[in-house]
């Protein structure tokens, strides 16, 4: 190698970006979005058991449903179990 290109070699500067904010920044906004998104998940707990379909249906507000029989809650009073 000639010592031209050594010099040039040397006297060049670092190549690379600069960050546009200080490193730490990076994770605080990572940290916010996952809260931001677990909060919104949140949000939408036990929505499934609020929709579920035995539990809307006309038995009553408030009421609890009697227990009746596996063969009785499908209409087959035939079926012995």
């Amino acid at each position: 190698m000639s010592s031209l290109s050594l010099n040039v070699l040397t006297a060049a500067e670092p190549v690379g970006r600069e960050l546009p904010m200080p490193p730490f920044m990076f994770g605080v906004i990572a940290i916010t979005l996952f809260l931001l998104a677990l909060l919104f998940l949140w949000s939408f707990r036990n929505t499934a058991a609020k929709t579920d379909r035995r539990n809307i249906g006309g038995h009553g507000h408030g009421q609890q449903r009697r227990h009746t029989g596996h063969a009785e809650q499908h209409g087959d009073t035939w079926t012995q179990h």
